[in-house]
């Protein structure tokens, strides 16, 4: 087994001390809204995460400034955005690589999660399948992990639905996300109170 694949399981860890545990990428509010879960999570990964985050890590590996400006500008709910610029920079605190990037939003740039997860990608020489298919992993897991933190599906249900969406996963699609859904329940969580994620 190759270093970079083993800094790749690392990278993509769950543990990973990113803040991810606290947000749920509008799992929580289509979970209060009576929303079927299991089809939220299905249609969000399809239509924002491989559509727009995994788009935006490829166009990262060669220029992450436009990257993360497509990024920041994709995500329209103020939780949203905050949600990948926090978890972008927990990523970077931490050390992991060095790239200008990077480095950059350790000093204070607001750098997207999927930007600054493709440049460690770079600087630790993990090729881009490998890069774009742990994102979409890492962010899938995010989501039903969310879902079974809720009691809207148990771990058996969550470890199917993962197998079931990873088995069609796409890397190559353009960059053109589309959910005004998430978009919308995204804002009315904004004002919802209390609640279990800040997303």
């Amino acid at each position: 087994m190759s270093i970079p694949i083993i800094r790749a399981f690392h990278l993509f860890d769950g543990s990973l001390p990113l803040g991810g545990f606290n947000y749920s990428f509008g799992v929580e509010e289509a979970y209060y809204e009576g929303i079927d879960v299991e089809g939220f999570i299905v249609t969000t990964f399809r239509n924002v995460i491989e559509k727009g985050d995994i788009p935006v890590a490829r166009i990262a590996f060669t220029d992450p400034w436009k990257a993360n400006d497509i990024s920041i500008a994709s995500k329209l709910t103020r939780e949203l955005r905050e949600a990948s610029i926090n978890m972008g920079k927990s990523l970077a605190m931490l050390g992991l690589c060095n790239d200008d990037f990077v480095n950059e939003v350790r000093r204070g740039l607001r750098g997207s999660y999927p930007v600054v997860i493709a440049r460690c990608c770079v600087a630790m020489k993990i090729d881009q399948v490998a890069c774009l298919a742990g994102l979409a992993y890492s962010e899938l897991a995010q989501m039903v992990y969310s879902a079974v933190r809720l009691g809207a599906l148990n771990f058996i249900q969550g470890q199917k639905l993962i197998t079931r969406v990873l088995e069609t996963v796409s890397l190559q699609e353009e960059f053109e996300p589309f959910s005004p859904l998430l978009d919308v329940l995204s804002k009315k969580h904004e004002e919802r109170e209390p609640k279990v994620f800040m997303s």
